[in-house]
């Protein structure tokens, strides 16, 4: 089947089917600049085209150092489409918003990013333009970005679906698309599609996904003796996906479903949900929710007092907010032995300790972050920044991977714009250090497990926990689940 046909059909169901998976928009001390609209066209930069024969070789290093060091170029302009203002827009607050605003704000702060071909920093500018939580705004707006603005560098849209729906535009005009929120079986698929089309693939994902996640959690299940689970899933592209690959891998396991059920994103019928889990008598309950249905379904648990062995909640389940918006509690230590995915925590690696650390203590600068510098409850509005013990350490190193790969390969075309297919030649075969891999790298354009801090967390004591059966857990995991405080 042709790659247009086939995404066209895909994009189709998954319109229908609704979107979401955590997205980005947040406001803080940073210079990113945000828009309604993006222009309708914009002016190259001033250049001089470089002479052929001071382009660097193919073999060896992609492009020469300082070869275009006499181009004029004066400001990398860096641009997105995404939730500013809608249903959606929460979720840009905590989670790609704060890593591409502080990455910016830094950046500048120590003179730009640097391009190889230059040989000097530039400095950068990020504008976002608001899809006001609107797909059919997603798409329309991001061609337009692309086709007539014509940015140096993009950042991906928020979440699974608009991702799905923006990397074939990206391809068509021959963008480096790094995704942040957002990743899918369906995408690694429909890469495979893209690459027999064009012979490469300019999307790569970073988030890790059922793909990595499904695997680790049946392993866990199987491990704890775990012979039963109940499932309710957001009857969405992600839920759908997730609850389909952990179907398939229970029954590798002879574990017993015993029941499955929808979840209306619009019309979240907890009481009804938990009533119907705990009748089951299951040993598990997976709730594949985000926390707009999974915050109410797990009130419901506690005043029908259902305590299941194991309790897994799904994006969203190890954010820091969690307790606070389901229950009040700001320490969340009423959450103690539920589960989520992700997962990483500052004693997974230096890097990652190092990175947490400096996050916390930015946006405690800034006076966004959801606890003070004496670790107290601080509430910024819509402006609060909470850490997520999934996404966040994925997010930070797409900006990672988007900057060294830059101050790589970084080269200007003729119109005075970083060339995008020498970048994507480079992140298909370069290993990057990142606060979550220091040897992070592609294989097809995705990250395989051994890329990733751990797959499963654990809430305890107060904090994530990775229970991932193997080298990379933090902790041993609590089974079964005690019950809610």
């Amino acid at each position: 089947m042709k790659m247009k046909k086939k995404i066209s059909a895909i994009l189709l169901a998954t319109l229908l089917l609704a979107t979401l998976t955590l997205s980005a928009c947040d406001s803080g001390g940073s210079q990113t600049s945000t828009s309604s609209q993006p222009p309708a066209s914009s002016e190259a930069s001033a250049s001089t085209q470089p002479s052929a024969s001071t382009q660097p070789s193919a073999s060896g290093d992609l492009v020469e150092r300082g070869y275009q060091k006499d181009m004029q170029k004066d400001l990398i302009t860096i641009r997105a489409v995404r939730p500013l203002t809608g249903d959606e827009a929460i979720f840009d607050q905590t989670a790609f918003g704060p890593q591409y605003r502080m990455w910016e704000d830094e950046i500048n702060k120590d003179g730009g990013l640097y391009v190889k071909s230059l040989d000097r920093k530039v400095p950068v500018e990020i504008k976002v333009y608001d899809d006001a939580s609107v797909m059919e705004n997603t798409t329309r707006m991001f061609e337009q970005m692309v086709s007539q603005e014509k940015p140096d560098l993009i950042l991906g849209p928020e979440g699974t679906a608009r991702l799905f729906a923006c990397a074939p535009i990206a391809q068509k005009y021959d963008y480096l698309l790094l995704a942040a929120e957002g990743g899918a079986l369906m995408l690694a698929e429909a890469f495979e599609d893209i690459r027999a089309d064009y012979g490469k693939v300019n999307t790569f994902s970073i988030l890790s996904y059922s793909e990595t996640q499904v695997p680790a959690l049946v392993k866990f299940l199987d491990a704890e003796n775990i012979t039963s689970v109940y499932c309710a899933y957001i009857n969405d592209l992600h839920g759908l996906e997730y609850w389909d690959a952990t179907e398939r891998a229970l029954k590798q396991v002879n574990v017993e479903i015993k029941g499955s059920e929808p979840v209306d994103p619009n019309d979240v019928l907890a009481d009804s949900i938990i009533n119907n889990a705990k009748a089951s008598g299951a040993q598990a309950f997976l709730c594949y929710t985000y926390p707009q249905q999974s915050i109410p379904i797990a009130a419901s648990a506690i005043q029908l007092d259902y305590n299941p062995d194991v309790y897994l909640v799904g994006p969203g389940g190890t954010y820091d907010f969690f307790g606070l918006y389901a229950f009040g509690d700001p320490s969340n230590l009423s959450l103690e032995g539920l589960i989520g995915w992700g997962a990483w925590n500052e004693d997974s690696s230096a890097a990652a300790k190092a990175y947490s650390e400096h996050f916390r203590e930015y946006w405690i600068n800034e006076g966004s972050f959801w606890k003070d510098a004496n670790g107290d409850f601080k509430d910024s509005g819509d402006k609060t920044v909470f850490q997520d013990w999934w996404g966040h350490i994925c997010y930070y190193s797409v900006m990672q991977i988007l900057q060294q790969a830059v101050e790589n390969a970084g080269e200007l075309d003729e119109n005075g714009m970083i060339k995008q297919d020498t970048l994507v030649k480079y992140i298909e075969t370069a290993s990057f250090d990142t606060v979550m891999n220091p040897q992070l790298h592609f294989t097809n354009n995705i990250l395989l497990d051994d890329m990733y801090l751990g797959n499963i967390g654990q809430w305890q004591n107060g904090r994530v926990e990775v229970i991932d059966v193997d080298d990379r857990r933090t902790a041993d995991p609590i089974v079964p689940k005690p019950h809610w405080k």
